[in-house]
């Protein structure tokens, strides 16, 4: 039996060597890397809401960002589809117009105009085929190294911006969109944060410590540490503390995983029951603002899910947020866990996505299996432990934000796992 896949124990599957052409459509090579890494900076530029740093320009910078994504992430379809990954193309463009039939299925709720310019923060949802390209280059390995920097470059940003934001060097009416609003927990003005890059970064630089030792690492894991200090999110950050204690002390990533599951299937029942008896809520026996909210978005869903629970109510856009379908505007599917998911996204969206926090707490032996990196592995896996916790309280994985691009990795590599098994078996 495996344990922990220690390095050096345990190597992918042995495909023999290809050559190592250039070009997109060819196997092999790094072309397909740069091509993914371009749509991960770009997606990054909007869930981490530079564009909201640029003034007047900020908005058209947002667009072309999330056009570029959208570009470089179906030119990994079209290139799936000529290598035949078929499954993978067409899953990418499945989660490209999977947003605008919630937007749809919304509009037709709603009766607000449905619009084509909505949704861009989905664009997570598209990534699938272009990180099944990397899989089958054998470039997936320097694709998430390359993506440890981009989180290391992110930090320090995010710490100077919100160094500005807290001393007042950035008017934060200019940055709406960026800025988490001062509430009556003892929180002030504070940034939004593009959680898969702070968590990816966090993971990365625990697993490299375990691995070897480093002052260098060790440093950005202060860095990270700072960074999550800066969120003033309270929920992940203690979960993300508890998440790497419980790695110090278990030293078995994959344990953990398993561990976390049998949580979030708890979680999940306990979830269903408080749409049945609203009164089990946790959040009545917390009295600030956030709690409140949280509070009545959860009544809100007890009492209309009947009418959304096959289709869901759809994605919402406009100023009014889910006001025609509730009657008020402070209502967030998204801070309310696995309830949000059911009332935004139906039985269907529920469960696939339960199924992605699935693969997410078994992500350790995937990636394993796939590339037998053990630092890598284990970034992603306690990435993604988090993420399932998380979506207890605030889905990620359903395109709102930057976990998303995990989700849809999680998938290829699903996809990839099944093609190298196939593969065996016909040798």
């Amino acid at each position: 039996m495996l344990n922990n896949f220690a390095p050096g124990r345990y190597r992918a599957p042995h495909q023999a060597q290809r050559p190592q052409e250039k070009h997109l459509l060819a196997i092999g090579g790094n072309a397909a890397a740069y091509l993914t890494f371009a749509a991960l900076c770009t997606a990054s530029f909007v869930y981490a809401f530079f564009a909201d740093f640029l003034g007047g320009a900020g908005e058209t910078a947002r667009v072309v960002a999330i056009v570029s994504t959208a570009g470089l992430t179906m030119t990994g379809a079209a290139i799936c589809l000529f290598r035949g990954l078929i499954l993978a193309s067409l899953i990418s463009v499945a989660g490209l117009m999977s947003v605008f039939l919630f937007l749809y299925i919304f509009s037709i709720n709603s009766g607000v105009p449905f619009t084509l310019n909505s949704g861009g923060e989905y664009i997570g949802l598209t990534f699938t085929g272009l990180f099944a390209l990397t899989l089958q280059d054998r470039t997936y390995k320097k694709l998430m190294k390359w993506f440890y920097t981009l989180c290391v470059a992110y930090a320090f940003f995010y710490l100077a911006a919100s160094a500005a934001v807290r001393i007042g060097l950035i008017d934060t009416g200019g940055v709406a969109r960026a800025i988490v609003t001062a509430d009556d927990a003892g929180r002030g003005n504070r940034l939004h944060s593009a959680s898969l890059l702070l968590l990816y970064g966090t993971g990365y630089s625990i697993a490299s410590l375990r691995a070897r030792f480093s002052v260098g690492v060790l440093l950005l894991t202060g860095l990270f540490t700072l960074c999550w200090i800066a969120t003033e999110s309270r929920s992940i950050t203690l979960l993300v503390l508890l998440t790497m204690l419980g790695y110090a002390l278990i030293r078995n990533a994959a344990r953990l995983g398993r561990m976390t599951f049998i949580v979030f299937a708890a979680g999940l029942a306990f979830s269903l029951m408080l749409i049945i008896d609203p009164d089990l809520n946790p959040f009545l026996y917390f009295g600030d603002q956030s709690a409140s909210v949280r509070t009545n978005s959860i009544d809100i869903v007890s009492q209309s899910i009947q009418y959304y629970w096959l289709t869901g109510a759809g994605i919402s856009f406009g100023v009014e947020n889910y006001k025609p379908l509730t009657g008020i505007t402070y209502f967030f599917p998204g801070d309310i866990g696995l309830i949000g998911i059911f009332y935004t996204y139906g039985v269907l969206g529920l469960l696939l996505y339960s199924w992605l926090c699935y693969l997410g707490c078994m992500s350790y032996r995937m990636v394993c299996d796939a590339i037998g990196d053990y630092t890598i592995a284990t970034a992603v896996a306690l990435t993604c432990i988090v993420y399932a916790l998380y979506s207890l309280q605030s889905p990620q994985y359903n395109g709102g934000s930057s976990g998303s691009v995990f989700a849809m990795m999680l998938i290829a590599l699903v996809l990839h796992l099944r093609r190298e098994r196939s593969f065996r078996k016909r040798r």
